[in-house]
């Protein structure tokens, strides 16, 4: 390993050490910021392109490889993460040494302006569709008022209750939104048949 690093849990600066187990985040604020992240309008927008783009069973094959690959490699990580307390700029730079810090702030930095501006873009082109009266623009930045408070100071703290309690609505929603598709749409047999045909060949 290019750095050793000596966990000290009496230090109240946790950026530049491990994190002892009595300050680390509950598993249930945990699993719901992750729900936050994997609920996000990104992943139904990727997803239905792909699916418009490739195929719906082309589609699904590959979103099933990567769940599993990222499963595989996220699921080391985080085992090292739990039993050291690193986080991840301290677990790159125990990699990479002293530099690895910084390679990991840009990796996240970039990954979460894509994330935002996508993820903005989205909900303002929604927010038009359903406001004519605004223009793009205004959609854009009703957008970036309402969002960027939210990642503030101590406001997330809040935020993972509020994620909890949208979790059903959440799931009602898509199923309701599946079920819309559906009937104003239809349904076409041609990729169950595909299914079974793969599941006899």
């Amino acid at each position: 390993m290019a750095a050793t690093l000596s966990q000290q849990g009496d230090s109240t600066d946790y950026s530049v050490v491990a994190v002892p187990a009595t300050h680390r985040m509950p598993k249930g604020s945990l699993t719901m910021a992750w729900w936050g992240i994997c609920s996000a309008m990104f992943w139904l927008v990727v997803s239905a392109t792909l699916a418009m783009t490739f195929g719906t069973a082309n589609a699904i094959i590959g979103l099933l490889l990567s769940v599993v690959t990222y499963a595989v490699i996220n699921g080391v990580i985080s085992r090292y993460a739990i039993r050291t307390g690193l986080s991840v700029a301290l677990f790159s730079r125990v990699l990479f040494g002293h530099k690895g810090a910084v390679l990991a702030t840009l990796i996240f930095f970039a990954t979460a302006t894509y994330y935002s501006m996508f993820e903005g873009s989205v909900i303002a082109i929604a927010i038009q569709n359903y406001v004519p009266n605004l223009s793009l623009n205004q959609a854009y930045l009703l957008v970036v008022l309402y969002s960027v408070p939210l990642i503030l100071g101590r406001v997330q703290n809040w935020m993972d209750k509020l994620n909890g309690v949208l979790l059903p609505f959440y799931l009602i929603g898509l199923v309701a939104l599946v079920a819309m598709t559906v009937k104003q749409y239809g349904y076409s047999n041609a990729r169950r048949s595909w299914f079974v045909r793969a599941n006899y060949t």
